[in-house]
């Protein structure tokens, strides 16, 4: 197999990520799953030996005894001329798992550093400001922890989110700083807003195809909006609201800020005189992840817009996230929209990490004691699912388009750690995809343990 420099790049940063995992730990460095640590917020007042870190309800599933490396090796077959592309959907990440040894976790890391360019939704800051930590919400790591995010592969990240500005101007600061030192390269936040609408460009080397990204936020509320064009600043698509007459009723309509769609399609418009593939990122929330709205796997007919014109005005994929959940695959004109590739590290209840009393984080339309934790709370299995996809580029044509089910961790030391799924766990992800998916005329074929969109 062709190993481009990129991925000798990755394959060095996953090694600085251990050697320092070493270094700072010992022998813990390389251990199967980050030990729990009480936290070191102060006193609590949840009983955390009930926790998901600290207590099962379900059996550990068994061994599946798949040979892993040999599946593996036949996937990353290329022909002459191949650009890989992988493309996850939100990380929440916070302790190290580029040192996972179990061969579903480091296989699935394997696709990510041997293609040439691998995206996902960076949803935490990188910086070194824990003191300006905003909401309730502690998704932080300290700058050293990019190099973990390299080491298993990410080299594209997205960052127009709703939790790029937890830590304010200071934090997207760090995190922009961090991820330059690392070489990641990165689009929908910068230093300005003009900065925030520039596109991030990815060489790949020895190849001629140039490919960039550009990265919006469409939120329920205008609160990420910019301010100050001349401040740190997020590329979004607010929302407006206008009244119709229906029935002798007035009902209240909801969609994105036409002024802002146009925006997004002059900025796809300018990207593409110095692109030859470029690459959308949206993430969606069109409503708050209440339970109250129930599962969120189906975009409302108005944010539709917001795809297809990403389209209309010249790129030539749409990269979805946001619900925390999976939603359909659409090829409009021959274009893939991935409407939400669900959650791949979802790290948000570390107890060492992140305080484990805020109990108020989410689901606050349910009643609750007011001594009982989020942290005893499971989540919906469908937040816990999620696929890679796996896309060839050859002669600057988008050729194949492979997806990998994924699933994460949701109890247990490993609490938010994804991994590749059975056969059968993959079936049902397949099926769900395929129905999530109809209306939009898609076919998926399943291949046993991936399957392959229809292009």
């Amino acid at each position: 197999m062709f190993v481009t420099p990129r991925r000798s790049y990755q394959r060095l940063c996953a090694l600085v990520a251990l050697c320092a995992g070493v270094l700072l730990a010992g022998d813990a460095g390389l251990a199967q799953a980050p030990k729990p640590a009480p936290a070191a917020q102060g006193k609590t007042t949840s009983d955390q030996t009930k926790s998901v870190y600290n207590r099962r309800i379900h059996p550990q599933e068994p061994p599946t005894n798949i040979n892993w490396d040999e599946r593996i090796t036949q996937l990353l077959k290329e022909e002459p001329g191949d650009i890989i592309i992988t493309a996850v959907g939100d990380m929440i990440f916070n302790q190290k798992i580029s040192d996972l040894q179990d061969p579903e976790r480091r296989g699935l890391f394997r696709i990510m550093q041997e293609a040439d360019i691998a995206y996902g939704n960076l949803e935490f800051s990188i910086n070194q400001h824990p003191e300006l930590q905003r909401p309730f919400y502690n998704f932080r790591a300290d700058p050293e922890f990019v190099w973990e995010v390299a080491g298993i592969g990410i080299n594209l990240v997205s960052m127009a989110n709703n939790h790029a500005l937890d830590f304010g101007p200071e934090g997207i600061r760090d995190c922009l700083k961090a991820l330059d030192h690392a070489q990641i390269r990165h689009a929908g936040a910068g230093l300005t807003l003009a900065a925030a609408h520039t596109p991030a460009s990815v060489h790949v080397q020895s190849r001629k195809t140039q490919f960039s990204l550009l990265s919006y936020m469409r939120y329920w509320t205008n609160r990420y909006r910019s301010t100050d064009p001349n401040a740190p600043s997020l590329a979004t698509i607010d929302p407006a609201v206008i009244l119709v007459a229906r029935d002798d009723k007035v009902e209240s309509v909801e969609g994105p800020l036409e002024s802002d769609i146009k925006t997004m399609e002059d900025d796809v418009v300018m990207a593409r005189r110095h692109t030859d593939m470029l690459m959308v990122a949206l993430h969606n929330h069109d409503v708050s992840h209440d339970r109250v709205y129930g599962i969120q796997d189906h975009t409302p007919p108005t944010d539709h817009i917001m795809y297809r014109r990403a389209l209309d005005a010249g790129a030539d994929m749409v990269l979805g996230s946001g619900p925390h959940v999976l939603r359909g695959i659409e090829i409009y004109k021959g274009k893939p929209i991935f409407y939400s590739l669900s959650d791949f590290i979802y790290q948000y209840r570390t107890p060492d990490k992140i305080p484990v009393d805020l109990i108020h984080q989410r689901d606050l339309e349910l009643e609750r004691p007011t001594n009982v934790s989020v942290w005893d709370r499971r989540d919906q299995w469908q937040t816990m699912e999620g696929v890679l996809v796996r896309m060839t580029v050859n002669d600057g044509k988008l050729r194949r388009i492979q997806l990998i089910p994924v699933t994460i961790d949701d109890e247990g030391p490993l609490y938010g750690v994804p991994k590749l799924v059975s056969d059968e766990r993959a079936r049902q992800t397949f099926e769900r995809l395929q129905q999530l998916s109809a209306p939009y005329g898609t076919k998926i074929i399943v291949k046993g343990w991936y399957a392959e969109v229809e292009l």
